[in-house]
């Protein structure tokens, strides 16, 4: 059992609502301001839990299930029994959307980066492969060739994109009446919350696969492989080994790792996988090695977002994942929120950030149709 359930009286921390208005005024979270205040107490128990969580223990509040020894979290009405308890409340909320923002998502395995800006907009820094003049020196300068003694160096040149990078804000918000709050456990509540984030996750991935179809804005909407071209033996709408092998190395010496797909594609794909056939006509005693990646471990993400042509024809997104996409967020606009509504006896959580996406390398992302 939890050590930690049971508290002696010079281990308890109870807060108040001078307490919160304290954090309020010095700019920092309740957490914050009370390890600082707290901080004698937190040494006790060996950085294993910090002050709110004692807080929270000293009201009895028990925030996770433990049916090995037969403890359930208490109920979400717990926070509303006294004064104090409601004033652990609001930030119990905001620590718990901190956690999930922090959790796994679809789209860090789809972004290659993150990063923070301080204004509203920004400009993407890109290496122009366009077929302007410039564009056709600096794809000659990338040809590693050999130099005469003496001849200058072939110098590719970086720019800064002519656009800016469109920010937008992204949130979501949980509403719960008293009536469900009474009738639901904390720990379940925190399932509820985690599963409203997930899907906000999965909702971003519609963003990154319209800029990799259209563009960032800097001209740069993704080079489209045609079915019929890469496999003319092929079958209109159908994936076939031969059309996906030379699509993944169309775009060499990037490696296409990631491939986000709709519901009919993804299917086509396990298909091929778990083919028997063509896993048996394998030789176990061959290894076969792909030195340069092209044909390296492949993801696959479903995606709802994937649009169809205009010919109404499937639509595959490859992404060389470390150089395709960049996310670009907003400094301090992440922000995690609590309020009560007297009138119609609710509380509110919400998460919201600015940001956008943006491409690294237009090279690194290109579009299969299943013409």
């Amino acid at each position: 059992m939890n050590k930690f359930l049971k508290l002696k009286d010079d281990e308890k921390i109870n807060v108040s609502t001078a307490d919160v208005e304290a954090a309020a005024a010095e700019g920092v979270s309740l957490s914050t301001y009370l390890n600082n205040k707290y901080a004698s107490i937190v040494e006790k128990f060996n950085g294993e839990l910090d002050a709110f969580d004692i807080a929270l223990l000293s009201k009895g509040i028990i925030v996770k299930d433990n049916l090995e020894f037969g403890i359930q979290s208490s109920s979400m009405m717990t926070f509303f029994t006294t004064d104090e308890n409601r004033n652990l409340f609001p930030e119990f909320v905001i620590r718990q959307l901190r956690q999930i923002s922090g959790m796994p998502s679809i789209i860090n395995d789809i972004v290659a980066s993150t990063r923070v800006i301080t204004g509203d907009s920004a400009k993407q820094v890109v290496l122009d492969l366009s077929g302007t003049a410039a564009g056709e020196k600096n794809k000659q300068a990338l040809k590693k060739r050999r130099i005469a003694e003496g001849a200058n160096i072939p110098v590719a040149t970086l720019k800064l994109g002519e656009t800016s990078i469109k920010i937008y804000k992204y949130g979501v918000g949980v509403k719960a009446t008293y009536e469900v709050l009474r009738r639901t456990t904390i720990d379940m509540f925190r399932k509820q919350m985690e599963l409203v984030s997930l899907q906000a996750s999965y909702d971003e991935v519609g963003a990154v696969i319209d800029v990799v179809l259209n563009g960032d804005g800097n001209t740069n909407p993704a080079t489209v492989y045609k079915r019929s071209v890469l496999n003319p033996d092929g079958t209109a709408g159908v994936l076939d080994v031969t059309t996906l092998v030379k699509f993944l190395i169309k775009q060499a010496p990037f490696n296409f790792n990631t491939l986000l797909v709709d519901e009919d594609v993804y299917t086509q794909i396990c298909t091929i996988l778990m083919d028997k056939n063509l896993t048996n006509a394998i030789n176990p005693q061959v290894t076969f090695e792909f030195p340069q990646g092209l044909l390296s471990t492949l993801k696959v993400i479903y995606s709802e977002d994937i649009p169809m042509t205009s010919g109404n024809k499937h639509q595959i997104v490859g992404l060389a994942k470390d150089y395709a996409i960049e996310k670009t967020l907003e400094a301090g606009s992440v922000i995690n929120e609590v309020e009560k509504a007297s009138s119609n006896q609710t509380q509110m959580a919400y998460m919201t950030e600015n940001a956008g996406f943006n491409k690294i390398d237009s090279r690194a992302s290109a579009i299969l149709e299943l013409d």
